[in-house]
């Protein structure tokens, strides 16, 4: 029998194949090394721009140690105790560490970490310090704005001191806030703010509930763009809405939801009105300790001077918090004056 005859020139192809696969792999890899090196050159290069552009506007950016790295899918910036100060205001702070980074496939979401301890100072109104297990953020953009910002925070512990004087301290297991542009023109900002298993301390002494859960979240019309300037003023000669406005408080078996609406007017004081309905009333009476004395004495005026709520929106018993330039007022309930936002 005659054996098939065999090319000879195939086990050479099969060889080829291989070593093909594994050129055409260093080349694009050498091209992407290249391409994440000139994206390395022009970051360092616009940082640098950036900094030299806020020093001469008086804001001066420090970030020692300086790395950026993140090869071959990212590109991270780390700084090691940078700082920021605005000598002619006074103010400055810095934390531990920062981490900045941008997705090659997403260049327009920036990532955020930063390590604590924080710390801040304002000369002559007082200092923060502030420690976390986690802080992270995130800012999405388009050339020449900001679409959304994001603030996640776990395990704050915050400290305002005025002078030797601790004046007050906030603690929560989660605290967060975000803001984004909204509205046909893209002028509104839709912000919210929530905290988790909070407690706040006053002057040493504690204010409200051991661990309450708080939510705002507001829209402010016409904000953007700020006035760079003054950018509270701008807001406010630009007719200084703020609504629709959405609050809880929860703390318990007690709920508290609000909506409403203010106006922030040219002489920096509040006007407006939030109307507020209280639920789970009753367990005032069976754990007032526990809610602190300002918090079951500000509940039990919805049970002495609150009505029913007609809203189905806002079930329970209904109270009116009414701003009246700057003035507050709880139903009969008048509070101190809330100082202007600028002096006008």
């Amino acid at each position: 029998m005659t054996e098939p005859s065999r090319d000879p020139a195939a086990p050479s192809s099969r060889r080829r194949l291989p070593i093909g696969i594994l050129l055409g792999v260093g080349i694009l890899a050498a091209g992407w090394t290249a391409a994440w090196s000139l994206a390395r050159s022009r970051l360092v290069e616009e940082m640098d721009a950036g900094l030299a552009r806020a020093a001469a506007e008086g804001v001066r950016i420090v970030c020692p140690d300086r790395s950026v790295g993140g090869w071959p899918v990212r590109l991270e910036v780390t700084c090691r105790d940078p700082g920021l100060e605005v000598p002619a205001r006074g103010i400055g702070g810095s934390v531990a560490a920062l981490r900045v980074i941008a997705q090659i496939w997403d260049p327009q979401l920036i990532l955020v970490e930063a390590d604590g301890p924080f710390v801040a100072e304002a000369t002559g109104r007082g200092r923060v310090d502030a420690t976390w297990r986690h802080l992270s953020a995130s800012l999405r953009w388009r050339i020449g704005a900001v679409e959304r910002l994001s603030l996640s925070i776990e395990g704050i512990d915050a400290t305002l001191r005025q002078g030797e004087t601790v004046a007050g301290r906030l603690q929560s297991e989660h605290l967060e806030g975000h803001g984004r542009a909204s509205g046909e023109t893209g002028r509104d900002v839709d912000a919210a703010v929530s905290a988790a298993g909070s407690r706040l301390e006053v002057a040493g002494r504690r204010v409200g509930p051991p661990r309450s859960d708080v939510s705002v979240d507001a829209t402010l019309r016409d904000l953007l763009p700020p006035d760079r300037a003054d950018p509270v003023r701008g807001f406010a000669d630009r007719g200084g809405r703020i609504e629709p406005i959405h609050a809880s408080f929860a703390v318990g078996g007690v709920r508290v939801a609000g909506k409403g609406a203010l106006r922030l007017g040219s002489d920096g004081l509040l006007d407006g009105m939030i109307t507020f309905a209280a639920q789970g009333l009753e367990t005032i009476a069976r754990d007032a300790a526990a809610l602190g004395p300002e918090t079951a004495s500000l509940l039990g005026g919805f049970v002495l001077l609150g009505k029913a709520s007609n809203d189905p929106e806002l079930p329970g018993r209904r109270l009116e918090l009414v701003l009246d330039h700057g003035r507050p007022r709880l139903g009969r309930v008048l509070f101190p004056p809330i100082p202007p936002l600028f002096q006008p």
